[in-house]
């Protein structure tokens, strides 16, 4: 069981695909994550592995250990993935992106409402019946905005980065606009194990 099973609320079963971490997975998340402010500690399970082993995709506790919220359920963890998604970036697909988003906003408005809802089942009743007490605001981050706290109230249509929607699709295992990311993304994981050399 890992150290964040503290977090875990009682009686939410993950998703079959999401893993618990395994030994050597916090060295492997620190050293993919070198330069990011990542914190290994506050991951709940791992979303998507390659097929090497390694965490391509982690499940982020919604709340911090000193209770702050943290909208961001997904977070891409994989160089490969993570570098692809940059390149695409810098040749403004974002922009493309946008447009597929514009050409359903129903779709849309739905995932980034699962995505919240998935969130908020994540955080525990005991933190969850105290943030309604003492600090609804909070409460209402975590409930009401979509995809890495974006706010769809609206049928807002812009995706914030690759990095976020990639990430989003693999711990979902589904995304509205999957076609578009596999067809632009192309091979979801690297030929050689990449980071196994980091070990």
């Amino acid at each position: 069981m890992s150290e964040t099973a503290e977090f875990r609320p009682e009686g939410i079963s993950p998703p079959a695909f999401w893993s618990e971490l395994r030994d050597g997975d916090a060295e492997a998340l620190a050293l993919q994550n070198r330069g990011r402010p990542f914190a290994s500690s506050e991951v709940l399970a791992v979303a998507r592995r390659c097929r090497f082993g390694f965490p391509q995709a982690v499940v982020s506790a919604p709340l911090s250990r000193d209770v702050r919220p943290f909208p961001t359920l997904f977070w891409l963890t994989c160089p490969f993935l993570k570098h692809r998604c940059g390149e695409l970036e810098s040749l403004q697909k974002i922009s493309e992106l946008e447009k597929v988003f514009e050409s359903m906003p129903g779709e849309i408005g739905r995932y980034h409402a699962d995505y919240a809802a998935l969130r908020l089942s994540l955080v525990p009743r005991d933190a969850r019946e105290k943030l309604e007490r003492t600090n609804p605001a909070m409460l209402a981050v975590l409930a009401e905005s979509g995809v890495g706290g974006i706010s769809y109230a609206g049928g807002c249509a812009a995706p914030k980065c690759l990095h976020l929607q990639t990430a989003a699709w693999l711990g979902m295992g589904r995304h509205p606009a999957s076609e578009w990311l596999a067809a632009e993304i192309g091979p979801l994981e690297c030929a050689s194990g990449v980071c196994a050399s980091f070990n």
